[in-house]
């Protein structure tokens, strides 16, 4: 790996961690806020707000686990980059499951506004599909390692990838679309 490539790579991976977690401490916020108004919501809510919290929390510790790993312990070691690491194959099942969880209660928002099941049931189904294919994309990652995954398995993120944008854009478009209905008062 030439010196340049891995300037960019390692700066790429510490900017990249920085920001997630600069989202991170944001949704620890938001989660505090929640917490403190002592909204009297129901357990399954409660339940949603403090797994999708930890998974968060698991999910950035990977980061920085890795980060430390590449940036401390094997400083001076580029070939450390092509070699599997369990965070980062760990941090693609915990974004997975808070795709899950977020993607889904959305998708009960919509079910609820609506009346209608079509719709949020083809996005259960997305976030089903999506986490599963976090799944599948963790375990080949970590049998194949980060090389030959990359040269081999690229199209499988970008289905997955594509799988979860498509369920975050229904489901926004669908919420966008019944709470303008409710707020103006229109049926179609």
């Amino acid at each position: 790996m030439s010196s340049d490539s891995l300037q960019v790579t390692l700066g790429g991976l510490l900017v990249s961690v920085l920001i997630a977690t600069f989202i991170y401490s944001i949704s620890c916020f938001q989660a505090f806020s929640y917490w403190r108004s002592k909204f009297n919501d129901r357990l399954g809510i409660l339940v949603l707000v403090w797994a999708v919290w930890l998974f968060e929390t698991t999910h950035t510790l990977c980061f920085w686990f890795y980060l430390y790993t590449i940036m401390v312990k094997y400083y001076g070691i580029p070939e450390e980059l092509d070699q599997r690491h369990w965070s980062i194959t760990m941090s693609i099942v915990f974004h997975g499951l808070i795709t899950g969880c977020v993607q889904s209660y959305y998708s009960y928002r919509v079910y609820m506004l609506s009346g209608k099941r079509i719709i949020p049931m083809i996005c259960w189904i997305g976030c089903l599909i999506e986490g599963c294919g976090s799944v599948g994309i963790a375990v080949v990652l970590y049998l194949v390692g980060p090389v030959e995954f990359a040269a081999k398995w690229e199209l499988f993120p970008t289905l997955n990838i594509a799988v979860d944008l498509s369920v975050g854009v229904v489901n926004t478009t669908t919420l966008c679309y019944y709470l303008h209905q409710m707020k103006t008062g229109t049926r179609s």
